[in-house]
């Protein structure tokens, strides 16, 4: 019993022997697999498929809004309208310049017949002819950007301007989401990359949605590697159809593996960080060594180890901050026996 007090009282207490070195008393433990769930969890938010904010392309006065907020809109319906009377003055304009100077080409033809004018003129006249063409297609096309179109089915979001508003070119008018199906971005981190497909299936719970659960595929996998977190970014599609999933909410996914069904599992407490990475001590033939690990999965309280330990290996579980590599250790009960040894053989 005095033994053991004195260790609770003591906590850095460095034992010796006669003529030795001195032994830190420290927790150990043997290292074994551990039955390991195959799959990975993650977090992100929810996506639309195709995400826009519609746009003017020139600047003009709102004529008309044929959307309504928040409701459904059919690729190709025609959202907004701008005041395009200028824009039809100008291809008027446009299309009686092109009459008159394909009449003058004709014309020209005729005389280059008769040899009334040069071949040079007729040239000139065609050139003439195909300048007006090509201001006839700018003035058309100028014309088509007074009407603002879907660009994909959707639905419409909040309108930010007002009919009879004057905009400019790039000014924000209303936002489109599709919604009938949508994207999920998570980080995996690097050592499941082998294990991570395409169409694999994943389990999706939103906060906003208590015990329902939806359903999804893995369709795109990021090509890099952060370099910072060692995560890979991946991307999954979750079907929609009765639209109760929104962009921005938070999302958990869940995806199974497959794989291994064993692991190295220990306390997050053993890992010393420093800068190059994360390292674990072990004991062996009774000293401290200090070794490099990889890190895998996170579980509430303990850390999967991808290499730098095996099975058998003896790891030191406290007393981190006075180890240094080399420094005899001995486990709390060895330590307990030596101090009666010690006691037992002090003169009354």
């Amino acid at each position: 019993m005095r033994a053991l007090l004195l260790l609770l009282f003591v906590p850095t207490l460095v034992l010796a022997q006669a003529g030795g070195p001195p032994f830190i008393p420290v927790n150990m433990m043997k290292v074994t697999a551990t039955p390991l769930s195959s799959t990975v969890e993650a977090v992100g938010a929810l996506i639309a498929e195709d995400s826009v904010v519609l746009r003017p392309e020139i600047d003009g006065r709102i004529e008309k809004l044929l959307f309504k907020e928040g409701q459904p809109v059919k690729k190709g319906a025609v959202l907004v309208t701008l005041d395009s009377a200028e824009q039809r003055a100008r291809l008027a304009a446009a299309q009686a310049d092109l009459k008159l100077a394909e009449s003058r080409y004709k014309r020209s033809e005729e005389l280059v017949a008769q040899n009334f004018i040069s071949r040079q003129a007729l040239d000139e006249s065609r050139a003439n002819l195909d300048i007006l063409r090509a201001r006839l297609r700018q003035e058309q096309v100028a014309l088509d950007k007074t009407v603002i179109r879907a660009p994909f089915a959707g639905v419409a979001g909040l309108r930010q301007v007002s009919p009879g508003a004057y905009v400019g070119k790039g000014d924000d008018l209303v936002r489109l989401d599709a919604l009938g199906t949508l994207k999920l971005e998570v980080p995996v981190p690097e050592t499941y990359l082998p294990l991570v497909r395409i169409g694999q299936p994943i389990t999706l719970t939103v906060d906003a949605l208590p015990g329902k659960s939806f359903s999804g595929k893995v369709h795109a996998i990021d090509p890099v590697i952060d370099p910072v977190s060692r995560n890979v970014r991946v991307r999954a599609r979750i079907a929609n159809p009765a639209g109760i999933l929104k962009p921005g909410m938070f999302a958990r996914a869940t995806a199974d593996l497959g794989g291994k069904t064993h692991a190295i599992l220990l306390p997050e407490q053993v890992i010393v960080p420093k800068a190059d990475g994360s390292y674990v001590f072990l004991a062996v033939d009774g000293k401290a060594e200090l070794r490099k690990v990889v890190l895998g999965k996170r579980d509430p309280g303990r850390v999967e180890i991808v290499s730098g330990v095996s099975q058998g290996d003896t790891v030191i579980l406290d007393g981190q901050i006075k180890l240094r590599p080399g420094v005899p250790v001995v486990t709390l009960d060895q330590a307990a026996q030596m101090m009666k040894k010690m006691q037992a053989g002090k003169p009354r």
